[in-house]
């Protein structure tokens, strides 16, 4: 077993586990900071941790919080607004096909 910490005083983002099947960052958003709309080429699991964000791809928005997750397919636009402190855990994971 490996045991990984965040560091809630982090700028915005840390990787705890990078690796060539999956990444798994630690993400620390200060109320009213944004994340621009980008994507990535994995599939994309966001689980809030502490706080609320408003979460958005091209068509919806979404307000998500501890308990509320999003899952996203690869190359899947999307964009973030912290409504409050944040932290979420994002896993990035390669698809077999």
């Amino acid at each position: 077993m490996k045991v990984y910490t965040g560091n809630s005083d982090i700028e915005l983002f840390e990787h705890l586990i990078e690796d060539e099947q999956q990444v798994v960052t630690h993400l620390v958003v200060k109320k009213g900071q944004v994340v621009p709309t980008h994507h990535v080429n994995q599939a994309v699991i966001v689980v809030p941790i502490k706080g609320k964000i408003s979460f958005s791809d091209v068509s919806s928005k979404e307000m998500i919080y501890p308990g509320k997750i999003i899952q996203l397919a690869p190359q899947e636009p999307h964009a973030l607004s912290a409504i409050e402190d944040s932290e979420l855990m994002v896993i990035k994971s390669f698809l077999r096909s």
